[in-house]
């Protein structure tokens, strides 16, 4: 699987956007939760058919989980995008049908984003404890690794969905 189709893929995240801010939401577990839109756009880096293709996709689904945020508008778009940036980086080593690297990739990513935006929620409204944000950060990123095997699997496999 080497192409998806850019507008089916925000389709797709509009999809996800739902399904966060709904099952998700409802399913966390002190606080963490599952990032569907993060685990898209890990997808969209790993698989784009260029440079263009993955940032236009990540920044989009970014600013589809900004749609469904209370934090400032464009935060998460700017945050995904250099996640999907750093993976296009290296994605030329990487084994992209490897269990492991979707695991390794998702796990980073979400580590990534979760961090930065816990340090501007602390500092556009008042600090967090940094054992709060820890425990939060690795929860989160454990279970968006965890979700990114089926959505991974279910794109990879089920190509009509993206191409």
């Amino acid at each position: 699987m080497n192409r998806y189709s850019t507008a089916k893929l925000a389709i797709l995240g509009a999809v996800a956007l739902a399904f966060e801010l709904t099952v998700l939401d409802r399913s966390s577990i002190h606080g963490a939760r599952p990032e569907a839109l993060l685990a898209l756009a890990c997808f969209a880096a790993l698989y784009a058919r260029d440079s263009s293709q993955g940032l236009t996709a990540s920044w989009i689904i970014g600013l589809l989980k900004d749609a469904g945020s209370a934090g400032p508008l464009g935060l998460h778009a700017l945050l995904f995008l250099a996640a999907g940036w750093v993976v296009l980086q290296i994605r030329q080593v990487l084994f992209r049908e490897s269990l492991l690297t979707r695991l390794t990739v998702a796990f980073l990513a979400a580590c990534w984003v979760n961090t930065i935006a816990a340090l501007a929620v602390a500092v556009t409204v008042g600090g967090i404890p940094v054992g709060i944000v820890l425990g939060r950060t690795l929860l989160s990123a454990l279970f968006t690794a965890a979700l990114t095997v089926p959505v991974h699997y279910t794109l990879t496999r089920w190509t009509w969905l993206v191409r």
